[in-house]
């Protein structure tokens, strides 16, 4: 992707990390609110309680929502943005879904200030009146978050992927409304070893397991410049191990260079 200004969303499948099939998911093309500014940006797919699949992208800096029979597309766009621009006061990018224990879904999204509201059964409207704001650290975009043995885990990412700053960091809570443990870092750059922008991340859970994955983007190295293309445009979504302490703290996660081979069958 050249200046962040691709249209097309894919959607690829692996069953071992290494082998992947790709899926046309949506194109912005045949969205009809998006007004041809920006790009394709953060996707996100959630599985409503009809068995359906929701399909969240932004585009011109509004969040949207499609429909699918599968999670791999293809998706149908609603004909409105689910998140406007300017309705809530922080850059309207980066949605995410968090699904609590008992079935809610709450969406996330938020640059520079973080977001969370319960979404109704659709899971294409919330109740603005319910949604709420918050700032962990220094909190820029990517908003996650996830629970295990009854902590809730919100994790983000700080700072400009292009900056040498650039880090994931999380906070601990009995409550998805908080308070908020003081941050710690969970990924951060290694410039000795040449993985530059380690950041925006999902977190996953094996289900039936303990297990826990986390995939997250970096740049790849250029030795003529130090980001391929120069522009912060490139990355490659790498996947590794999330482990935990005794004390439910995360084990920071030291980015590989070489890949995380998985079978998925369970």
């Amino acid at each position: 992707m050249d200046n962040w200004d691709t249209t097309a969303f894919s959607v690829y499948v692996s069953d071992d990390l290494a082998t992947w099939e790709r899926y046309p998911a949506l194109d912005l093309r045949d969205v009809p609110w998006w007004d041809g500014s920006d790009g394709a940006w953060a996707p996100s797919v959630v599985q409503r309680a009809d068995g359906k699949y929701v399909f969240y992208f932004v585009a011109g800096s509004q969040i949207g929502a499609a429909v699918g029979e599968s999670p791999c597309g293809p998706f149908v766009p609603e004909p409105e943005p689910i998140v406007r621009e300017g309705t809530f006061d922080c850059h309207t990018i980066d949605p995410g879904v968090y699904v609590e224990d008992d079935g809610t879904r709450y969406f996330l999204w938020g640059n520079g200030i973080a977001w969370a509201a319960p979404l109704n059964e659709d899971c294409l409207s919330f109740d603005e009146s319910r949604a709420f704001s918050w700032v962990p650290g220094d909190f820029r975009e990517a908003i996650w978050i996830h629970k295990r043995n009854g902590i809730y885990y919100a994790s983000w990412s700080e700072n400009d992927a292009r900056e040498p700053e650039y880090c994931v960091k999380y906070a601990m809570a009995e409550s998805l409304h908080g308070p908020w443990s003081e941050p710690r870092v969970l990924i951060e750059q290694d410039p000795a070893r040449k993985l530059y922008a380690t950041g925006h991340h999902n977190i996953v859970n094996i289900p039936g397991t303990d297990e826990w994955i986390i995939a997250y983007h970096r740049f790849a190295y250029n030795p003529a410049g130090r980001w391929a293309g120069g522009d912060g445009c490139h990355r490659e979504v790498v996947f590794a191990p999330l482990d935990y302490d005794s004390d439910g703290s995360l084990v920071p996660v030291r980015p590989q260079v070489g890949s995380y081979v998985r079978s998925l069958a369970f």
